[in-house]
């Protein structure tokens, strides 16, 4: 009898700390918008937040646009990017997606030197792209598929669209500080990155929950090999890469361990 009462205790403690953790997962670290300033070997020249992977929609109410407008603006950017999936699961978000409310929040946020964006592969599907189009463009971004933009004297940025097979990155400049705007990081594997100092990515979400080996099988497609944090995907002295956590979630609405971030880059 005392083996089985000692088994059913340790049945209920366990229990307990799984429904705390699963609480916590989805309630409380979801919620927990950090700010994340990584140190590059080669300084961006202009103060520069990333964002990426808002994925608003039903599970993650539009209403947090208020609180992360609020944070990238509290950081006073020269430059904004957004590295795509701003979107759920459109058309079925449709009811939550009040544009017009959406638009203004994005329009609050403030970058003498522009903001722009990408595209990710949930902006893409179900006819999503039109709808991003004309909400980014409203709200006072570039946008960029396949395409490069001058932003300062010397600082470039080529932006690719969520499947590009990266040509487009032959039309940044031969010199001066150069950065590649792509949703998905894996592709840095065969990126031609020789013009290019810096590469940003998100759509991993660090798989949203770290636990041993279960972390890994959860990461998805293009984003499995970097799936957060700073690397070198094509040698020390080339361009680096930097993939972000995001802000939302995809699949199950947890985050482990993985909050969700803003990145900050100062010159």
């Amino acid at each position: 009898m005392n083996w089985q009462k000692t088994f059913f205790s340790a049945l209920a403690f366990g229990g307990a700390i799984g429904s705390g953790l699963l609480y916590y997962a989805a309630k409380i670290e979801t919620e927990q918008l950090t700010i994340t300033r990584p140190k590059l070997s080669n300084p961006l020249p202009l103060k520069t937040v990333f964002f990426s992977d808002v994925h608003v929609g039903k599970r993650y109410s539009p209403c947090h646009l208020v609180q992360i407008v609020d944070a990238i603006n509290a950081q006073t950017p020269e430059l904004v990017l957004f590295g795509g999936d701003f979107f759920a699961k459109l058309p079925k978000d449709l009811g939550v997606m009040d544009f017009d409310w959406i638009s203004k929040q994005l329009s609050r946020i403030k970058a003498p030197y522009g903001k722009y964006a990408v595209l990710g592969n949930h902006d893409v599907r179900y006819n999503s792209k039109p709808f991003f189009y004309s909400l980014f463009k409203q709200s006072g971004f570039t946008i960029l598929w396949n395409e490069t933009a001058q932003i300062l004297g010397n600082t470039s940025i080529c932006g690719l669209s969520p499947y590009s097979n990266g040509k487009a990155l032959s039309q940044l400049p031969a010199t001066g500080y150069r950065i590649c705007l792509c949703h998905m990081p894996d592709k840095a594997r065969y990126l031609s990155l020789n013009r290019c100092d810096l590469m940003l990515s998100g759509h991993s979400h660090n798989g949203q929950v770290q636990f041993p080996i279960l972390t890994k099988i959860i990461l998805p497609p293009g984003g499995k090999m970097y799936p957060y944090g700073l690397y070198h995907p094509q040698g020390t002295n080339k361009a680096e890469l930097f993939v972000s956590r995001g802000i939302g979630t995809s699949g199950p609405p947890l985050r482990f361990l993985s909050p969700p971030e803003i990145v900050v880059f100062e010159p």
